[in-house]
C-alpha cells in the first residue's frame, strides 16, 4: 500500500475502487478493451470489414499508393514559372518573369531544406490523404517579403475564427477573423521536429490566414477539406482485407482452415502435441503432402477457397474504385485490364484534364491570393503557373506534323519550335520571323503592308556590307 492509502485508512476512508472507464461517456468500459474513440485516433476509423484504416495504414494498399504518387510526381514534376503580363497592341500576353524575387522560390528551393518538387510532391501527400495541406509563409521583417515556405504537419494545423479580439504580430484583430492554430514550432526559419519534447513546440501559435498556404480537396464549407482516406474507409478497408486474405492464404501453405476432430476428450496437453505435430508435419515444406490420421481423427475444411470468396475479382474491383476516388485513369492502376486503344498522348491528356488540372488550377490561385501583392505597382501584373506542355508532348511524327503546319501558316516562329524542343534560339533574328505562303497576302493592303513589312525588317538588320577585291 501507498502512502496516501495507509493515511485514507487511518482515518477511516475504505478503499476506493480501482479506475475501469476508459471515457466519461462509457464508465463500464474496461481499460483491456479501449474506446472507439481511442482507437479511431490512433488507428484510423472503423469498418465494416474489420479493419481500422488511418492516412498511414491506407498507404499499405498499393493502389492508393500508386495513385498519391501519380498524382504527387505529376504535380511536382512539371515546371513552376512566375510570369509577368504583357499588353501588346491591345492583346494580353506574358513573359516569364526570370527576375522575380519569388521565381526562384517557386520554381527551385522553397525554403533551405528541401527543393520546389520535394516542397510540391509534400503538399500533395497531405492534400491527397488528409484532405489538406498547410504551408506557413515567412516573411522579411523589413519589407514584409516572402522569403520561405514550410510546410507542417496536417493534423496539428487548423482553421479557426477567433471569439474575441485578440493581438496577433503587434496588430489587433477583431473577433471573427479567421486565423490558423498551428501546434508545430517554426524556429529559426526551421520546423521544429515532430517527437521534439521542447516545450516550444507544444505551444498554440496563431498565424494570420495570409500567412498560410491551404490547399483542400472536397470541402463541404470552403475552408477545410473532407478527409479523404475517412470519406474512402470502406473501400480501402475492404482492399486491405481481400490482401490480408490472399497474404494469410499463402502464409499457409494455401490450404484452407480446418477442424482436427477427435472421437474423445483430450488433455490439454494432448491438444497441444497434436497441434504441433500437424504444423510439422504439414507446415512449411511438407505443405501438400498426404496426412496420415490416427485414432479416428477426422479433418474438416471449415474456410473458402479464394475461387469461393471471389477473391481475385474483388480485388480488381476495389483497384477501379479507389482509383476513381482519387480521379486517376483506371487503365494506370489495372494494367492492360481496363486498356483503350488510344495513344500515350490521349492519356497523358486524359490524365491532366480530370486529375491533374483541378489540383494544378486550386494551386495556382492559392498562390495568388496569398503570394503576389494585391496592392502597389505591382497590383495583378505577375502570376505563377505551372508549364504542362510536356504531359501533352506527341510522338515525333505528330510533332513534325504540328511543327509544319504551324511554321508554313505563320503562327508559329523557328525560335517557337526549338523552345519547344529544348533548343538554343536563332540569334540572327530570322527565328523570330513568322512565314506565310508566297501565294498568301495581307486581305487589308497586301502590297503596301508587305513592302513596309520588308523595309521596317530591313531596317532593323543590316546586311553586312562586302567589299570587292576584284580589279
Amino acid at each position: 500500500m501507498t502512502l496516501l492509502d495507509n493515511i485514507r485508512t487511518a482515518l477511516g476512508f475504505s478503499q476506493p475502487e480501482p479506475e475501469r472507464r476508459t471515457s466519461l461517456e462509457n464508465p463500464s468500459t474496461p481499460l483491456s478493451y479501449p474506446a472507439e474513440w481511442l482507437l479511431d485516433i490512433f488507428n484510423g476509423g472503423r469498418t465494416d470489414s474489420g479493419i481500422r484504416v488511418s492516412e498511414m495504414t491506407a498507404l499499405q494498399v498499393s493502389t492508393v499508393l500508386t495513385c498519391v504518387n501519380i498524382i504527387a510526381n505529376g504535380v511536382s514534376s512539371l515546371p513552376l514559372h512566375v510570369y509577368e503580363k504583357l499588353m501588346r497592341d491591345g492583346r494580353l500576353g506574358k513573359r516569364v518573369a526570370f527576375n522575380h524575387a519569388l521565381y526562384d522560390l517557386l520554381h527551385s528551393e522553397p525554403n533551405d531544406e528541401m527543393s520546389s518538387a520535394t516542397w510540391l510532391q509534400t503538399m500533395m501527400c497531405h492534400a491527397l490523404l488528409w484532405g489538406n495541406h498547410y504551408s506557413e509563409i515567412q516573411r522579411s521583417r523589413d519589407d514584409n517579403a516572402v522569403v520561405a515556405l514550410w510546410p507542417h504537419n496536417p493534423t496539428r494545423c487548423r482553421p479557426v475564427r477567433l471569439l474575441e479580439k485578440q493581438e496577433i504580430g503587434g496588430d489587433e484583430y477583431p473577433a471573427g477573423t479567421l486565423v490558423y492554430e498551428i501546434t508545430e514550432a517554426m524556429i529559426g526559419g526551421q520546423i521544429a521536429p515532430e517527437d521534439s519534447t521542447d516545450d516550444k513546440v507544444l505551444n498554440r501559435r496563431v498565424v494570420l490566414a495570409e500567412n498560410v498556404i491551404h490547399l483542400h480537396g472536397l470541402s463541404l464549407d470552403g475552408r477545410v477539406g473532407q478527409d479523404t482516406v475517412n470519406l474512402a474507409r470502406q473501400a480501402i478497408g475492404l482492399a486491405l482485407a481481400t490482401e490480408k486474405y490472399g497474404a494469410k492464404f499463402f502464409g499457409n501453405n494455401a490450404r484452407p482452415a480446418g477442424i482436427l476432430t477427435t472421437p474423445g476428450k483430450l488433455a490439454e496437453k494432448a491438444i497441444e502435441t497434436l497441434k504441433r505435430s500437424w504444423s510439422e508435419a504439414h507446415g512449411g515444406e511438407n505443405a501438400q503432402k498426404t496426412a496420415v490420421l490416427e485414432s479416428g481423427v477426422t479433418y474438416t475444411k471449415i474456410a473458402a477457397t479464394p475461387e469461393e470468396a471471389q477473391n481475385i475479382e474483388t480485388r480488381k474491383f476495389q483497384r477501379v474504385e479507389i482509383a476513381n476516388v482519387f480521379g486517376v485513369p483506371a487503365r494506370m492502376v489495372d494494367g492492360d485490364e481496363h486498356a483503350a486503344r488510344s495513344t500515350a498522348e490521349q492519356s497523358a491528356i486524359e490524365l491532366l484534364n480530370y486529375c491533374l488540372h483541378p489540383w494544378l488550377n486550386k494551386i495556382e490561385h492559392e498562390f495568388k491570393r496569398k503570394l503576389f501583392p494585391k496592392t502597389g505597382r505591382s497590383s495583378g501584373k505577375y502570376f505563377s503557373k505551372f508549364d504542362t506542355r510536356q504531359l501533352m508532348y506527341p510522338d515525333a511524327a505528330s510533332r513534325s506534323t504540328f511543327y509544319g503546319n504551324g511554321k508554313q501558316w505563320g503562327y508559329l516562329t523557328a525560335n517557337d519550335i526549338r523552345e519547344m524542343e529544348g533548343l538554343n534560339p536563332i540569334e540572327d533574328g530570322t527565328g523570330d520571323r513568322l512565314w506565310m505562303p508566297v501565294n498568301e497576302q495581307f486581305a487589308d493592303d497586301p502590297i503596301t503592308r508587305g513592302a513596309n513589312d520588308q523595309a521596317d525588317f530591313d531596317t532593323k538588320n543590316p546586311k553586312p556590307e562586302v567589299q570587292d577585291d576584284q580589279p
